[in-house]
C-alpha cells in the first residue's frame, strides 16, 4: 500500500508539473499562435463529440483566413485549375469590370442604408517630401477645408520601379473621401509625425504593444480633436532592399513601419502639438473609449487573386467572388458598416511588422525578382513596373450604436460571400519583448564587427520589430 501511495503521489506531481509547463507554454504564445491553438482544440473537441469529418472540413484549413475554393487552392487541399489569363490591357479591363459588377451585386444586400459613396483620389508625392506634398494637394483639392468629408489617407504600400538601382521615383498616396462635387481651395492641414523609434508611451515587458493608431488617437483625444477635424492617421510605411550584393546572395524587399502621421485641420495644430509634448506617458490598452480600430487581413486574399506581385491580378479570376484589390475591400467595409466620413479617423491599406515583398515576386517559390512585370499606370501619368504591397486594412472611427450592426453585417458578408475570416492571425498587440540580455547584445556587436570588415551584411535573419513608440519600465 505504501508503494501504491508513493506511485499515486508521483503521478500527481507529474500531472502538476505538466500542467505548469503547459500554462507556461501557453503564456508565451503570441495572440496569433494562441488563436490557432484554440482553433485546433475546438476542432478536436468537435471530433470527439461525434461531428463528422466532412462537416469539420479539411484539417489544412483549420484556423486559416481563407476557406472555400480559394482557401483550398492556396493551402494545397486541391490543385489550382489551369487558367487562361488575359494579357491585353483592354480585354483585361473589360473582364475586370464585369467581375466587379457581379461582386457589387453580391454585396448590395449587406450595404448600410444611406451610406456615403466612397471615392479614392490617388496622388503622386516625392519620396522625401511625402506628407508636405500630400498636404499641398489636400489644400488644392479643398478637402483640407472639409476633413468631415475625408475618411483617411495613406501611403500606397506598392513599390514603384522595383528594379531601379536608386530609391523610389515617386510615392503614391490614396485619399479616401466622399466629396461629390469640386471644393474651393483651402489652407493646408497641419501634420505631426511620430517616429516609432522614439519613446512616446510607457510599457513594461509582457504588456501589450500599442498599435500605431492607439498612440495617435490618444494624442487627439487629449487635444480634444475629433474625427470631424481629422483628415488622417496614416502609418509611415517605408520599403527597403536588403542584401543581394551579388548573384549568390539572398535579398529581401522589406516593407516596414517607421512611424505614424497625423493630419488635422489647420486650426487644430497648436492643440495637437501641446498634447504630444511631455512624452513618454502612460497609455491604456487599446484605443480611447468610444473609438473602434478594426484591422482586416488582406495579404491572405492577395495570395489568391494576385499570386505574383509584379503582375496584374489574374483575369479572369479563379475566384471572382474575392475583391481584386485592397482598396475594394476597404471600400466594402466602409459601405457595409456605414462609417460616415465625419466619424472616421483613419482608413488605410498598410503594413504592420516587417514584410518581405520579394517572397511572392515569381510564380516559383524558389525565385525572387525585383522586376519583370508589365508597366502599369502611376499617379503622375507615367507607366512603370510596380510591386504590389499591403498586408492589412485598418479603419479607425468614432463608434455609434448603428455601427455594431454594420460590423455584424460585414462579418456575415465576409464569411458567406468571401468565405473568409478576415480578423484571424492578425497578431495584434503582441507582448512587449524583454530588453536584449548580455549574450544577445554581445552577439549583435560581433555581427556588427564582422559586417564592418567583410562589407557583406548578413541577411539570414530579418531584424525583429521591437515594440514601436514604447519606453520600457519595470513590471
Amino acid at each position: 500500500m505504501a508503494i501504491r501511495r508513493l506511485l499515486d503521489k508521483a503521478l500527481e506531481r507529474m500531472d502538476e508539473l505538466g500542467e505548469r509547463s503547459h500554462q507556461k507554454a501557453m503564456a508565451n504564445l503570441t495572440p496569433a499562435e494562441r488563436e490557432r491553438y484554440e482553433a485546433w482544440e475546438a476542432r478536436g473537441e468537435a471530433s470527439r463529440n461525434g461531428v463528422p469529418e466532412a462537416q469539420l472540413g479539411d484539417a489544412r484549413l483549420t484556423g486559416r483566413v481563407l476557406q472555400g475554393p480559394a482557401g483550398e487552392v492556396v493551402h494545397g487541399v486541391v490543385k489550382a485549375p489551369k487558367q487562361a489569363v488575359l494579357d491585353d490591357p483592354a480585354a483585361w479591363e473589360r473582364q475586370m469590370l464585369a467581375e466587379l459588377a457581379a461582386r457589387d451585386q453580391a454585396r448590395a444586400p449587406y450595404v448600410a442604408p444611406g451610406r456615403d459613396r466612397v471615392r479614392i483620389m490617388r496622388v503622386a508625392t516625392r519620396p522625401g517630401k511625402q506628407v508636405a506634398d500630400l498636404a499641398e494637394q489636400l489644400a488644392a483639392s479643398g478637402l483640407a477645408g472639409r476633413p468631415d468629408l475625408v475618411h483617411g489617407a495613406y501611403r500606397v504600400p506598392d513599390l514603384i520601379s522595383p528594379g531601379r538601382l536608386g530609391g523610389e521615383p515617386l510615392v503614391e498616396w490614396d485619399v479616401v473621401h466622399c466629396a461629390d462635387a469640386p471644393l474651393p481651395p483651402a489652407p493646408a492641414p497641419a501634420h505631426l509625425t511620430l517616429d516609432a523609434r522614439e519613446r512616446w508611451v510607457l510599457r513594461a515587458p509582457g504588456e501589450p504593444r500599442p498599435l500605431d493608431e492607439d498612440v495617435a488617437l490618444d494624442i487627439l483625444a487629449r487635444a480634444g480633436v475629433g474625427p470631424e477635424r481629422t483628415l488622417a492617421i496614416a502609418r509611415d510605411v517605408a520599403v527597403e532592399k536588403r542584401g543581394g550584393a551579388d548573384e549568390s546572395s539572398s535579398f529581401s524587399i522589406d516593407a516596414f513601419v517607421r512611424g505614424v502621421h497625423v493630419l488635422v485641420a489647420a486650426d487644430a495644430s497648436a492643440a495637437v502639438g501641446a498634447a504630444a509634448a511631455g512624452a513618454p506617458w502612460p497609455l491604456a490598452e487599446g484605443p480611447p473609449d468610444g473609438v473602434v480600430v478594426d484591422v482586416l487581413q488582406w495579404d491572405a486574399i492577395a495570395r489568391a487573386v494576385q499570386p505574383v506581385r509584379q503582375q496584374r491580378p489574374r483575369i479572369p479570376s479563379l475566384f471572382p467572388y474575392l475583391p481584386l484589390t485592397p482598396q475594394e475591400l476597404l471600400g466594402a467595409y466602409l459601405e457595409i458598416v456605414g462609417v460616415a466620413s465625419a466619424d472616421a479617423f483613419s482608413a488605410q491599406v498598410t503594413h504592420d511588422r516587417r514584410f518581405d515583398l520579394a517572397g511572392r515576386s515569381s510564380a516559383s517559390g524558389h525565385v525572387r525578382r525585383t522586376g519583370g512585370g508589365p508597366p502599369m499606370p502611376c499617379a503622375d501619368g507615367k507607366a512603370r513596373e510596380r510591386m504590389a504591397g499591403g498586408h492589412h486594412v485598418v479603419i479607425a472611427y468614432r463608434d455609434r450604436p448603428g455601427y455594431a450592426e454594420g460590423r455584424a453585417r460585414f462579418d456575415a458578408y465576409a464569411e458567406r460571400e468571401l468565405c473568409a475570416f478576415l480578423r484571424r492571425a492578425l497578431n495584434l498587440r503582441a507582448p512587449v519583448p524583454k530588453p536584449p540580455g548580455r549574450l544577445e547584445r554581445t552577439v549583435d556587436r560581433v555581427a556588427d564587427v564582422a559586417e564592418f570588415f567583410t562589407m557583406d551584411p548578413s541577411t539570414d535573419d530579418t531584424p525583429p520589430d521591437r515594440a514601436r513608440y514604447t519606453a520600457l519600465v519595470a513590471p
